[in-house]
């Protein structure tokens, strides 16, 4: 998710903002600096875990974030179980536990001998 948000030249700006090293960045998101600096050339990009230490070792404002991860919150919200948080959702697509296997039966599943 984090990932259309930011790029690695984001990342770069954030660090350089606070005048702090790959070895440092790496360090804090738990990780090798040549992981970091790929990173930052766009090859792969952090967890969303590891990219909110970066953030908040920057002191980069996570409240847009924050808020972003609430709207999500609420929009998923309305397919869970409104009297108990712990039980499976029953707003399904399909109630059979075997939705996907169309009338062709499990004959369309196996493989050729």
């Amino acid at each position: 998710m984090f990932n259309l948000l930011m790029t690695g030249d984001d990342l770069r700006r954030i660090r350089l903002s606070v005048n702090r090293s790959t070895e440092e960045m790496a360090k804090v998101a738990g990780v090798h600096r040549t992981t970091y600096e790929k990173w930052e050339k766009g090859v792969g990009f952090p967890r969303g875990d590891q990219l909110l230490l970066l953030m908040l070792y920057c002191q980069f404002d996570i409240s847009q974030i924050i808020n972003g991860l609430d709207a999500l919150k609420k929009e998923f919200s309305q397919y869970k179980d409104k009297d108990d948080d712990y039980q499976p959702n029953s707003c399904r697509a399909s109630k059979k536990k075997n939705h996907l296997r169309s009338a062709g039966g499990d004959e369309a599943f196996e493989t050729e001998s």
